[in-house]
């Protein structure tokens, strides 16, 4: 059976999960039920074969990652944002306590505005960008309405994709400033004085290393970032599951340890060594085009990467690759943290959303966890249901060759067998 290694990331009270053509969301709704949604991937740019070229697929994927999971992850603030401002409200009218009815919203807004920069940390891509959907695949019906879903599983309505793209930029322009060019001032400021060669470049990265880590200690002590941490390492703890051909249950994803060798810290750890390597061939500039190099090598950098970190998955059975790789691991220590059982059972839900939408099974055993969708709307894994035709020729990579597997929207539990995926 061929393989594709799934991706995935933390969210608010949530964890997304990345198939090949389709992702999968799963939240704890504020009412304690958990509830999902599926969304295509294999549509505009991201399906384009030369999208999946060694270097480039790097680039899509790290996009990806951002926007999708930005995203996602506004949106799973909100959730809990709109329905905390509509207890307090009710509690209110019913004598509760008085006042501040939009402060809880605001508040969870506000955590999120500063969990932004944690996306590509506690987010984490699959091993390429997905294909084209297998020939026959449906994803929509055109007589099919679907429900509107209430505000608080919507979002910001009309102006939710201006609130999502404000706050990528901002998250764009805080990462490229506090983590490139503050460094860069720093060692400016200091070393620069004396030495304008390696001596320069090596310092830089190492107030990189630094800055990121304090960044990471810092916000880790806040007890809504220590959760998303927590539905971090259920994630991760499911996927090793998967990749054990394990059922997904809680007791089997307990066995598992909450870090992962492809995830999103791990690729930031490979990007500040790879920085340092790269800004040190630049060589001396100007001030000014010493920040160009700083914002235009992001790319670049973050591209060869990409294609390290998979380098290193795929040979991690050698101990020279471990030993390399070990510092990935070892900051995965502050990003992933033991989760509780009703984490792991979303993370869960979202695994097995994510297998039936790609039309993969879910393995035997599997947990049957009650949950329902987070708005009506079409179950790509029911729709992709007698694609025997696979994907086109020549793009097998990825495909099961059992099947769809009949997917219980209030369930989720499947037929025998697991393709052999990976977390990220």
């Amino acid at each position: 059976m061929a393989r594709f290694q799934y991706g995935g990331q933390a969210l608010i009270e949530g964890v997304l999960m990345r198939g090949r053509y389709a992702l999968a969301v799963a939240l704890r709704h504020p009412d304690g039920s958990i509830v999902w949604a599926t969304e295509r991937l294999d549509i505009g740019l991201r399906s384009r074969r030369a999208m999946r070229l060694p270097f480039l697929r790097g680039l899509v994927v790290l996009y990806d990652t951002i926007v999708t999971g930005t995203r996602w992850l506004v949106r799973s603030a909100t959730l809990q944002a709109v329905a905390q401002e509509q207890a307090q409200t009710a509690a209110k009218r019913g004598g509760g306590a008085a006042g501040g009815a939009g402060t809880g919203a605001a508040g969870s807004l506000l955590h999120s505005i500063v969990r932004l920069p944690l996306v590509p940390i506690v987010g984490a891509a699959s091993d390429e960008t997905p294909g084209p959907a297998a020939s026959g695949a449906n994803y929509s019906d055109p007589d099919e309405t679907p429900a509107k879903p209430n505000a608080a599983e919507e979002g910001f309505g009309k102006g939710y994709a201006v609130a999502v793209g404000g706050m990528l930029v901002v998250t764009l322009a805080f990462g490229i400033a506090i983590f490139f060019l503050l460094p860069l001032f720093l060692a400016q400021a200091t070393v620069g004085r004396v030495d304008q060669g390696f001596g320069l470049q090596l310092s830089e990265g190492l107030i990189r290393v630094v800055i990121f880590i304090g960044y990471l200690l810092i916000v880790s002590r806040t007890p809504d970032v220590r959760r998303t941490f927590e539905y971090h390492g259920a994630e991760h703890m499911s996927i090793h599951t998967l990749e054990a051909g394990d059922p997904l249950t809680v007791e089997a994803a307990r066995k598992y340890p909450t870090a992962h060798p492809r995830c999103g810290t791990e690729f930031l750890v490979v990007v500040l060594i790879v920085s340092i390597l790269a800004f040190a061939v630049v060589g001396k500039l100007s001030p000014l085009w010493l920040i160009v190099s700083r914002v235009i090598l992001i790319p670049v950098i973050a591209a060869v990467s990409y294609e390290l970190l998979q380098l290193g998955a795929r040979h991690r059975s050698h101990r020279l690759v471990r030993w390399l790789w070990s510092p990935g691991i070892w900051v995965q220590m502050i990003t992933t943290r033991q989760p509780s059982d009703d984490m792991i059972e979303v993370a869960l839900v979202s695994l097995q959303r994510a297998l039936v939408a790609d039309g993969n099974p879910i393995p035997e055993g599997s947990a049957v966890l009650a949950c329902r969708p987070l708005s009506a709307q079409k179950d790509l894994g029911a729709e992709r249901e007698g694609d025997a035709a696979g994907a086109p020729e020549g793009d097998s990579e990825g495909d099961s060759e059992g099947g769809a597997a009949a997917a219980d929207g209030e369930a989720g539990a499947g037929a025998a067998g697991s393709p052999r995926s990976a977390d990220l």
